[in-house]
């Protein structure tokens, strides 16, 4: 069906050809795949059992002359009799004037609108004077073509073809799930003559969308362990049991099982792809130092990637201080270091002197050339392209890849984006950190936090003031960094020291803004969201967020946890001017909620996959018809069968699994080559 070119038929002409051609459709398989984007359901309601003030459609035959009457402006209404089930029935039509010619008596009427109270009068939204083949009318929204005229073509189209399409899925899936052919699914989805027909089409295609996926993942995290392609590192293991039995503190069961999950990884002959997920604070920075010491232990150089200046100096402070008593070289690497500088690093890096590389994405340039790379560390690793990931991961043989997010990733997020992937979880805090209070204000009582900061800065805490802006606007009424700043600075002149940091400023000049408040020089940081990432000073227990509603579910949680980092009660508040309810019932959830993972599944349902991550990664999960948060319970479905047709080998085995296996080879062919 795929295979068959549109060119060959001889009722599409090559205007059409060249219109399909430019919306991808190419074949019988691309055209009878080209989904309706919405219906538009005309079905007759009879007249008894039409509800008033409820959207229907009623059919009848016009009993007078209409007549037009202007209103006020350019606004008119049409009025004219229909006999509708037997009863005569006043209809209104507003705009519609032109059509006055084609309303005559005894002539046929499609009318959709709503009836009033007493049934008598009927104002209509839609008129149309055809008898429709079926009630159900798709949308396609196709460039170049109309509906009607792409529908037709899709109704000879499938009644040409509909005995070679074949079918994708097993017969037993089909049973299970009592699923429709795929035959059939095609058909109600173009050419149905009740939604529940449609219904039907959807369940069934959507369920195959995702379970293909879902084989599509599980096959690829097979093949990377089943046929292993990586470097078995022989890490030694006395030198990483002492140097964790040697730390300051002691590890989490969390992050014990973590370290040894991530050990194992690296002692294996399969090429590591794991994601080190915990939230802000939980010690997801000393499980990758642990990690990148065994790789060094072995003679391997270690590498972590960070998506800012700020943090990248702040991980090179934090190894520093870990590895001061152990022969460990650790490096910096970011775009404002001096060109002597970096020409060193370079050379240093490729003949083996840098143990440890720590750096922003100037580790990925073409000219950052390593010895004997073994372990690409990424730290929020999501806010780097993928390319960007490809290139520094590239820069060894088959190197391991750990990545690092503080961003809780839903379930269903999990298993699709991350289902190649192995997952850790850090989930208890080190210490006995309290849960952050957090309150939501409205912008009016604003003032009772400003008391309760200069009582916090009194007994020796630090305070952050988020804006989301940095200068004022013309156009939106927002609260800004120069301005929040400077009354700052008023407001608690003699009581404390107000810093200033926002993306403008030069890195140098963020980094030395940062360990003045590290020092506790500066007592109240205003900011941007550029504190949203890895900062960590354990003394800032309370964080003012003010237009919060400017702010993402993920964000306000994020920046929460830049003050749950030490033993101190901390707070967080959330200002806001938005009186719309939708708004202030994020907000109140945020403040209600401490649990990253609950308010990730939150924050899915109002951003969808697409948004989820802060860039359009989901493009790697792009369906027809599935939505991962619409349908999540198909999902799971799909995900339970695509775990079970591979735990019991039936994709390889079993005749009926056949396109299944192949469209999951073909994928991971391609995925393949991209990674070359």
């Amino acid at each position: 069906m795929n295979g068959y070119s549109l060119a060959h038929l001889d009722y599409i002409n090559p205007r059409t050809l060249n219109i399909l051609k430019k919306n991808g459709i190419e074949t019988v398989g691309d055209l009878l795949t080209y989904y309706p984007h919405r219906y538009d359901d005309y079905t007759i309601t009879p007249f008894l059992e039409a509800v008033p003030e409820e959207t229907v459609t009623i059919q009848g035959f016009v009993q007078s002359r209409p007549t037009v009457t202007t209103l006020r402006g350019n606004l008119n209404v049409m009025n004219f009799f229909v006999e509708v089930d037997g009863f005569n029935v006043r209809v209104a039509i507003f705009n519609r004037h032109f059509l006055k010619n084609k309303i005559n008596f005894k002539e046929y009427v499609r009318l959709t609108g709503k009836f009033d109270l007493t049934k008598r009068n009927f104002t209509a939204s839609e008129i149309s004077f055809d008898e429709f083949s079926s009630n159900i009318q798709p949308r396609y929204n196709i460039k170049g073509i109309k509906d009607e005229k792409f529908h037709e073509l899709v109704s000879q189209v499938y009644y040409d073809f509909r005995d070679k399409i074949q079918e994708t899925l097993p017969e037993e899936l089909l049973v299970k799930h009592n699923l429709l052919s795929l035959d059939k699914a095609i058909k109600y989805i173009h050419l149905p003559e009740k939604m529940t027909e449609t219904k039907k089409a959807l369940r069934r295609l959507k369920y195959e969308e995702l379970l293909t996926y879902q084989i599509n993942v599980k096959y690829m995290l097979y093949k990377r362990k089943s046929e292993p392609q990586g470097v078995a590192i022989p890490y030694d293991e006395v030198k990483v049991k002492e140097f964790i039995d040697n730390l300051e503190f002691t590890l989490t069961p969390d992050q014990e099982k973590a370290v040894e999950e991530i050990l194992c990884d690296i002692r294996s002959n399969y090429k590591m792809n794991r994601l080190l997920q915990g939230e802000v604070g939980s010690g997801k920075t000393i499980v990758a130092a642990i990690a990148l010491y065994a790789v060094v232990s072995a003679n391997y150089q270690g590498a972590i990637m960070v998506p800012t200046e700020v943090l990248a100096n702040q991980h090179y402070e934090t190894f520093l201080n870990y590895f001061k008593n152990y022969n460990v070289n650790i490096s910096l690497l970011t775009s404002s270091i001096s060109q002597k500088e970096r020409t060193q690093i370079l050379r240093d890096l490729a003949n083996g002197k840098i143990n440890i590389i720590i750096g922003t994405h100037a580790l990925f340039q073409k000219d950052v050339v390593f010895h004997n790379l073994g372990l690409v560390v990424t730290d929020e690793e999501h806010r780097f392209g993928v390319r960007q990931r490809v290139s520094i991961v590239g820069k060894g043989y088959l190197i391991d890849h750990l990545k690092m997010s503080a961003t809780p990733i839903p379930r269903t997020l999990a298993l699709s984006f991350l289902g190649d992937s192995d997952i850790s979880i850090l989930k208890t805090l080190p210490g006995n950190r309290k849960e952050t209070i957090t309150e939501y204000i409205e912008y009016q009582n604003r003032h009772k936090v400003f008391e309760h900061i200069a009582e916090q800065v009194k007994q020796g805490r630090q305070v952050y003031i988020i804006t989301p802006m940095i200068e004022d606007s013309e156009s939106m009424d927002l609260s800004n960094a120069l301005e929040v700043y400077e009354n700052t600075k008023k407001y608690y002149r003699g009581i404390a020291e107000v810093g200033l940091i926002h993306g403008r400023l030069k890195a140098e000049e963020k980094q030395e803004i940062m360990e003045k408040f590290a020092r506790n020089e500066i007592q109240i940081l205003v900011a941007t969201s550029v504190i949203e990432v890895g900062v960590n000073v354990v003394n800032a227990t309370n964080i003012i967020i003010l237009d919060a509603d400017r702010f993402g579910i993920a964000q306000l949680h994020q920046m929460r946890g830049r003050v749950r980092r030490g033993d101190y009660q901390s707070y967080c508040f959330l200002i806001s001017k938005a009186t719309q309810e939708s708004t202030v019932n994020r907000l109140k959830l945020v403040a209600e909620i401490s649990d990253g993972f609950v308010l990730a599944e939150e924050d899915l349902k109002n951003r969808g996959p697409g948004d989820f991550f802060g860039e359009k990664q989901s493009g790697n999960v792009m369906f027809k018809l599935a939505d991962l948060v619409e349908d999540a319970e198909i999902f799971e479905i799909a995900n339970e069968d695509a775990e079970e047709i591979m735990n019991s080998k039936k994709l390889f085995i079993l005749p009926e699994y056949q396109y299944l296996f192949q469209q999951a080879e073909e994928n991971y062919q391609m995925k393949k080559e991209m990674l070359e």
